[in-house]
């Protein structure tokens, strides 16, 4: 037992290196953003406090073996900032609005949401988009897999028994975040009398998360280059829709992410549909 533990220890030391939870980190953060925004009322406090909860401890996790690249960098960073380097400026602004933003979600978890402050909302929602891609970008993290196979390193059982199931978690909690995130400004869009806009709403954020997740896996731009480098995502989002190659890769990738949703979106309705019938005690096959 101790040396087949040995051997998925080393595997993981070879392969992830905390890569996983890192990505469903950031996967989570528009679903909270998506409740507190549209939803505020759908999940009880307290349960959203534990939700915030759980999501910093997998950040953190995932997070903790890069800690010395991090320190290293926003080291720099900081250091940048003292003689006026204006990127690093904006990337150390970013910082300060993702928490205070979390500092935000867990005030709301202790008191309703303050509706007289509008501009933090749409400031809330501003965020939100930038983040949702990374949802869905847990679909192309197959390619870890795949590059963690090609060494032959790890042993056949611990990819089949260990790897590919959490492959498989992973990508199912970062897509089902996806999917409820987009059903609660669904939810909300309804509950303004926009219902209309509901498709055209889900098509847009299946467009801007298709690019998002191209930007990130192939041009490795993150969400925070929005507000250090716009210019630079401008130029590059132009590039990829006028260029027939990253366009195609781009159409190919809406198409994906419209099947998966739809697919997923009747599954999560089903669920809850179930729940709610389990509820009043009615039998769901009667």
């Amino acid at each position: 037992m101790g040396s087949r533990l040995a051997a998925i220890a080393t595997a993981f030391d070879n392969v992830y290196s905390g890569w996983i939870l890192w990505n469903l980190f950031l996967a989570f953060v528009p679903l909270l953003l998506s409740f507190w925004l549209f939803r505020p009322r759908a999940l009880p406090r307290r349960w959203f406090q534990l939700l915030i909860g759980v999501v910093t401890a997998i950040g953190v996790i995932g997070l903790w073996t890069r800690v010395p690249n991090v320190l290293r960098t926003w080291g720099q960073t900081l250091g940048n900032a003292l003689i006026g380097d204006i990127s690093a400026l904006l990337r150390l602004s970013w910082l300060a609005v993702v928490l205070l933003l979390v500092i935000g979600l867990w005030q709301w978890g202790l008191s309703p949401r303050d509706t007289r402050r509008p501009w933090l909302w749409w400031l809330g929602v501003v965020v939100f988009i930038a983040f949702l891609p990374n949802a869905p970008y847990v679909l192309t993290d197959i390619i870890h897999l795949i590059r963690g196979t090609r060494t032959g390193a790890s042993p056949t059982w611990v990819i089949a028994l260990v790897f590919v199931p959490i492959h498989i978690t992973a990508i199912v909690l970062g897509f089902e975040a996806y999917v409820i995130s987009i059903l609660n400004v669904a939810y909300y869009l309804k509950q303004q009398g926009a219902k209309a806009f509901i498709l055209p709403m889900e098509l847009t954020m299946h467009a801007l998360s298709a690019i998002g997740i191209y930007l990130g896996r192939f041009i490795r731009f993150n969400s925070w280059d929005l507000v250090t480098g716009p210019l630079d995502v401008l130029t590059d989002t132009l590039n990829i829709l006028t260029s027939k190659r990253p366009l195609a890769v781009v159409i190919v990738t809406v198409v994906i992410l419209t099947v998966l949703y739809w697919l997923m979106k009747q599954i999560t309705l089903g669920l809850k549909l179930r729940i709610h019938y389990a509820r009043q005690g009615i039998d769901a096959l009667s």
